[in-house]
């Protein structure tokens, strides 16, 4: 084989995060390879240069040693030759390690016996009796078998002499020598001796994670950057051992289709995967996206068509925010949390503690930010106002010590308008708002104001509608007192005007009067009783139907 120098600092690399075991990118793009793989072979096929075999034996055997070549990234990268020796063959696995790296730092047999196993056997996670090819190629697809010829895929451990954990190198892919970068012509990925725990569960962790890698380039090549990532992400809980989440958690507008190989960029495409395996289908849908022709959120939709789910990728986002903020899974039926893994506190954007307030924001696409509204009272009311060229999703949440959290879907109107009533008794609402635009930016103001319910001047004194229980599910009951006989109404509104109940229409005679509301088959959210005595508004008061 010949020696070849990288001349352009592109690998894919995993680094140690501070504070936490964690897999991290420092580049934005991997090199690629500048026509398709397929498109390649052919033409290597006809001028006689795609050759099997070339570099690793026919059969390989424990104790076999040959020339690898092995990254130098303590500098500029550069590809040197040395010897490596197959220390373990499992049913699904070669264990390679560099020589100088043998009884070295926890490399030794007993590391290599358990690396097997959990790549053949065993996990640490949801699934302890699959190992990592199992997990894998149920999840995600069949790995390559372009040139080496066998059904087991290499992982070769060696020292990469900066804080670095793994990588899969497209060009190994290729035979050497027909592109500027050089290629070992093997199934393999790269895995660190340098933390001293190469058998460790984080690290086989990157194993699965890198092994992801290598399934993605053979099922779909040219998926972006962030579903492939956000697949390893899955790979590492599927095993038992995910990334710890930071990062993401203090800084959520982050597009989530735009990678740059930031710490944040992996958690996020994490917590996306993982969400999209909890509520959709968990490994048909995962396996489907990872075959799908179509590419990133594209090929999430179709994959959800595919599987015959009526939903919108852009309704999901603006869920998949709410689930992030609040990841409390005894809300609407789960959709706004996470079952497989428990969320740091993630940050509001902004706080407010003092009211009328407002502000504006600028949110990127597919990225979503939250508002914290601190000592709301009754009268409050939230505005929301979205630049009407954009698409968003919003949501109002309210929260109070033992009362039970509230979370509504705003109604957005006139393109992006929104009056949302707070709820009696809840002293906090957050405002959460979702870009679900795929690259552009978008701006927005909101604000809290006095008087959300406009009670007319003719309200008359003396007419005070009691609700009880208030918030209820689903009958509570409208109360109130007349000083005389009259003719009147009792209406109930949804939160937008419109009419959903008259409890009474006729004469009232003076004293106390109470008539129930069976709220059964009504949404969650807010609605008014409202008193209309001689044809003029009497009384206004808010309740919560909270389901």
């Amino acid at each position: 084989m010949n020696r070849h120098i990288i001349t352009i600092f592109c690998l894919t690399l995993v680094f140690v995060a501070t504070n936490a075991l964690a897999i991290n990118c420092p580049t934005a793009k991997l090199p690629q390879p500048e026509e398709s793989y397929a498109t390649t072979k052919a033409k290597l096929e006809s001028q006689g240069q795609w050759q099997k075999n070339r570099s690793v034996p026919a059969d390989p055997q424990l104790g076999d040693t040959w020339d690898w070549y092995i990254w130098d990234l303590g500098g500029f990268p550069e590809a040197n030759l040395k010897p490596c020796t197959i220390r373990g063959v499992g049913e699904n696995v070669f264990v390679v390690v560099d020589d100088e790296e043998w009884n070295v730092a926890g490399m030794d047999q007993d590391a290599v016996d358990r690396i097997i196993n959990h790549f053949d056997n065993q996990s640490v996670g949801p699934f302890p009796d699959q190992g990592i090819w199992d997990l894998n190629t149920s999840h995600f697809g069949d790995p390559p078998n372009n040139l080496d010829g066998q059904e087991k895929i290499f992982l070769l451990y060696y020292r990469f002499n900066i804080s670095s954990d793994g990588f899969f190198w497209i060009f190994d892919q290729y035979p050497d020598g027909t592109q500027p970068w050089a290629s070992n012509e093997a199934d393999v990925i790269y895995i660190a001796t340098d933390n001293g725990e190469p058998d460790g569960d984080y690290m086989m962790a990157v194993a699965a994670h890198e092994f992801e890698h290598l399934i993605h380039f053979n099922t779909d090549q040219n998926e972006e950057s962030w579903v492939d990532e956000g697949m390893g992400e899955l790979a590492m809980w599927l095993f038992g051992r995910p990334d710890t989440i930071s990062g993401f958690n203090t800084n959520t507008d982050l597009s989530l289709t735009t990678w740059t190989g930031a710490w944040a960029d992996y958690i996020k495409t994490y917590l996306w995967s993982l969400y999209m395996y909890e509520q959709f289908g968990g490994q048909q849908l995962i396996y489907d996206v990872n075959h799908n022709p179509a590419n990133g959120m594209s090929g999430f939709q179709s994959s959800l068509e595919n599987l015959g789910y009526d939903v919108n990728v852009g309704d999901i986002v603006g869920d998949w925010s709410m689930a992030n903020y609040l990841d409390d899974t005894t809300l609407a039926d789960g959709r706004y949390g996470y079952q497989g893994d428990e969320l740091p506190l993630f940050w509001a954007w902004r706080f407010h503690t003092s009211h009328p307030s407002s502000g504006t924001g600028s949110i990127s696409g597919w990225a979503g930010e939250s508002m914290r509204l601190m000592n709301m009272d009754d009268s409050m009311a939230i505005t929301f106002d979205g630049i009407d060229s954009r698409d968003f999703r919003v949501y109002a949440t309210f929260k109070n010590t033992g009362l039970p959290t509230i979370v509504e879907p705003v109604e957005l109107v006139n393109r992006n308008e929104a009056l949302i009533a707070h709820h009696d008794g809840y002293n906090e609402a957050v405002l959460t708002v979702v870009n679900v635009n795929s690259t552009v930016t978008a701006s927005y103001t909101y604000s809290t104001q006095n008087g959300l319910v406009p009670v007319p001047d003719a309200l008359m004194a003396g007419h005070d509608l009691k609700i009880h229980p208030n918030p209820f599910n689903p009958m509570t009951k409208v109360s109130f007192r007349l000083a005389e006989a009259s003719h009147g109404r009792v209406l109930i509104h949804d939160s937008r005007g419109h009419l959903v109940s008259v409890l009474h229409e006729g004469s009232l005679e003076a004293g106390e009067h109470g008539f129930n509301w069976n709220a059964q088959g009504q949404a969650s959210g807010v609605y008014f009783s409202s008193l209309e005595i001689d044809g003029k508004i009497a009384a206004v008061k808010k309740l919560t139907l909270v389901q």
